[in-house]
This record gives C-alpha cells, structure tokens and sequence, in this order.
C-alpha cells in the first residue's frame, strides 16, 4: 500500500542526486577546461628569407602573449604597440636584438612568472656565455666561478662591462623580466653571463667577447677581455649554488672562489643535497635545508619529508629553522602536509625560523606561507623578502617560437596567498590547499652581503640560531 509513494520519494532523491552530480561534474569540467589551455600550432610556409621569418615569429608571439593572463589592461596595450614597431621593420633584426626585445615585451606583464628563454641549447651556435659565473649580494655582482684563464677576477665585484658602469649593466638588464625588484635582480644574474644579451642590448660591442672590470676584495681592479663559448651541460646559471666552493661533477674546469676565512658554516655545506635535516651544534635545534619543491638530481622530496616526520616525532626538537632560500618552486602539494603539521612536532611552542631570500619563488613561497598560516606568531621570517608577490600568475605551458631558438612561458592561473580569490582566473587546486597571510615580509632583515660570506658568516641562519639558544637559556 505504500511502495508507490516510496518509490516516487526514491526517484525524486535519485534525480536530484543525478542532477547534483552533473553540475558539479560539469562545472568541474569548465574549470579544468579553463586551465587546460595548448598554444596554438604554429602553422607557416616555410620563409623566403630572414624578414619573413622573424614577422612569422613575431605573429606567433602575439598569439602566445594573448594566452597569458598577468597582463592588465595597460601591460598589454603597452605590450601590444611594442609588438607592432617590430612587425613594421623593414629588415630583419639580429637575433640577439630579436630576442631581447621580446624579452622586454614580456616583461610588461610584470609578472615574474612569465618569461622567455632559450630552447635547445645544445644546437644553438648563437648561444655563447662567458667563462665566469655570477652571485648577486647586496653590495653588487661577484664572479664566484672561473675557467683557468680567468681565474684573477675570481672574488671580485663586478664594476663595467665594456666600458659600461654596473649600475647601467643592471638598470637594462633588470628590464627582460617581469617580477618585483628584487626577482628582476636575481634573474639578472642569469642574464649577465650570456653574451647575447650583452650584445643585444647594446652593452657588449661584439657578439662574441666583451670586456670586464672588477675590484677584488683588496679593492685592486682588475679588466679582463672574456670569450664566450657555447654553453655545455646544465650547470651553467645557479647564481645561489656559487656560495658553495664545492665543485660541481661537470664543472672540473671551474675554478671556485672560497671565502678568506677558509670555511663554510654548516649550513652551506654539502650544497647539493637539496634536501636535508641537520642537527643544529649545541642545540636542541634543527635545520631543515628545502632547496626544491619537486624531486630532483635523483632526490626525492616526499620521502625525504616522510623521513623527517618521523624522526622529529621520535625526538621532538625544540626549535625548527627551515631554509627556503634559493629555492624556486616546484608543487606546493608536496610541502603542505608537512608545512601544517611542523608547529605540532617541534616541542612546546618553540619558535620556527624561516629563512627566505629573492629566490624564494612560486611553491617555495606558498610553502613559506602554509608555515605561516599554520604557525602563527610561532613562525618568524628571517632573511630577504621572497621574489614574488602574494598575488601572481602562474601554471601555463610553454611554445617555441617557429624559426627562432626562443620559447614563451605564458601564464593562465592566478594564485592569491592574501584573500580568498575568487575571480576566473584563480586556479582551482587552490581550493584543497587554501592558504592567506597577511604578509610574508621579513621580521628580521638581514641582506646578503658579501663581506659576512667571505668571513665565514651565514648572517641569516646564525642570527636564527643564536635567538634560539637565548631561548633555551631562558629555560
């Protein structure tokens, strides 16, 4: 007698249920859809000759920038008739020129994700960088690598190039990337020892050589005329590893400056083990070194984590500092457990440090923020300023240019670590990470500055350390 009502009640949950679940599994399809965004294919007749070509690169390049999303209003206006001037050539520009002009295009967006770079390396003979590598401190540009020929200007500060004084060297190329101050900096490090860009920029007078002045710690000059070479093997622009006088398997040719004190603190040593749990000396502290986001040169990430939970839970310390500095990202899902779960494990309500500096970039700063947001005024930054902001786009693909030894990565997602973001653009796999802070400026400044390095010094994590044995003493 009353089957019938009960079925219709059935029924009626049934389609609502199934009508529930297509709009969520639809709107989850236009989410994902919104993200899932492919260049173009880059569909051209071969070119005639070199003008065409580049206006064939340059057509491309406009339909990539249209897919990249950091560009406001303004940005791509000014992007859009700067892109026009170089359609309108009537002859072809040097590729060096090509490539820093798109370069600065780019960094209209002002987004520090967005940038370009140079596609296979290895057969490209315009590629030449310079026998020398660079770290940027506070106080300037020190060549902290040398090949053999080179070695006087090892530990001197970086004063003209070609006759150009530094400052002027840094002021154009800090306009090839979008990015706060400080990032724009920290990439120009990069761009400094490649030659290309010395030349299509105007500062070297040569494609293949160029001319340096620097002072050496005892403050005599040295000027040097440099030979690029084409590039070989990966290791060529970590600006931050040169604190590290460690060779480098495929750096047998370099020679390395190393600090007058003839030491590095333990936090700088064993460089390139990008993942690491130290003991702090003489105290109930520990370091946990975090130079990636994502597993790399064969090490892994998400055991090492696993590992280190483990070990912090059977011997709780009683402060924790983690190095974020020099880091550049990789996927925030991978630190967010154990970002969350770090206040839990250190005993008490002992203080955690975070170390962070320019390099601190994309999931390294989420990853600061998730400790942040999980620690409250437990958690203390310590260092520089991260190299991004709060808010920034990022999570696009990358397209290579049809003709050119140059690739784009645009940029389709915006992330927002200061307010719930909840425009179009804001990626969706924020939602199972949610995470806002008011500011991840540090609470403590401390530059990188040369003199304290070539001393022996790492000012940042020794300024940490002794702030946690004046608490210990106070217990």
């Amino acid at each position: 007698m009353h089957r019938r009502p009960l079925s219709r009640v059935a029924i009626v949950l049934a389609a609502v249920v199934v009508l529930a679940g297509s709009l969520v599994g639809g709107f989850y399809i236009l989410v994902i859809k919104h993200f899932d965004v492919q260049p173009p294919k880059a569909e051209y007749p071969r070119p005639r000759n070199l003008l065409e070509a580049q206006k064939q690169d340059l057509d491309y390049f406009g339909k990539l920038m249209a897919l990249d999303r950091s560009y406001t209003p303004e940005e791509r206006d000014r992007a859009k008739a700067k892109l026009a001037e170089l359609k309108h050539l009537d002859r072809p520009l040097p590729p060096a020129r090509l490539k820093v002009s798109l370069m600065q295009t780019i960094a209209l967006a002002d987004n520090g994700h967005s940038s370009m770079f140079d596609g296979d390396s290895s057969s490209n003979p315009l590629m030449l960088v310079e026998p020398v590598r660079v770290t940027p401190f506070s106080d300037g540009f020190y060549i902290m690598r040398a090949k053999q020929p080179y070695s006087a200007l090892l530990g001197g500060r970086v004063t003209a190039i070609d006759g150009v004084p530094f400052d002027k060297v840094l002021e154009q190329l800090t306009t090839l990337q979008g990015g706060t101050g400080a990032w724009r900096r920290e990439q120009a490090a990069d761009f400094i020892v490649k030659q290309d860009i010395l030349y299509g920029l105007g500062i070297a007078h040569d494609p293949q050589m160029s001319s340096w002045t620097v002072v050496q710690p005892d403050g005599h000059a040295v000027t040097a005329l440099l030979r690029a070479s084409p590039l070989r093997g990966a290791t060529a622009f970590q600006s931050l590893r040169w604190l590290s006088p460690e060779l480098l398997p495929a750096g047998k040719d370099w020679l390395s400056y190393s600090p007058a004190a003839g030491r590095l603190p333990e936090s700088l040593q064993e460089y390139d083990h990008h993942f690491a749990l130290i003991q702090v000396p003489d105290s109930c502290a520990v370091d946990i070194r975090l130079q990636k986001i994502h597993d790399s040169d064969g090490q892994e990430i998400l055991p090492f984590l696993k590992a280190a939970e483990s070990t912090l839970k059977a011997r709780p310390p009683c402060a924790a500092i983690v190095d974020l500095r020099g880091d550049t990202g990789g996927d925030y899902f991978n630190t967010e457990r154990f970002a969350h779960i770090l206040p839990r494990l250190v005993a008490g309500t002992g203080p955690i440090y975070v170390l962070t500096d320019s390099l601190t970039f994309s999931a390294a700063i989420v990853t600061a923020a998730f400790l942040k947001d999980a620690g409250g005024n437990r958690v203390k930054i310590i260092g520089e300023p991260v190299g991004d902001r709060l808010a920034f786009y990022s999570e696009g693909p990358r397209a290579c240019l049809p003709n050119s030894n140059l690739c784009f990565y645009f940029q389709i997602a915006k992330h927002d670590l200061s307010h719930l973001c909840l425009q179009r653009d804001c990626y969706w796999r924020d939602w199972y990470a949610p995470v806002w802070v008011k500011s991840l400026q540090p609470d403590q400044l401390i530059p990188r500055r040369f003199a304290d390095w070539n001393e022996g010094h790492d000012a940042p994590y020794e300024w940490a350390v002794q702030a946690i044995r004046r608490s210990e003493a106070r217990r």
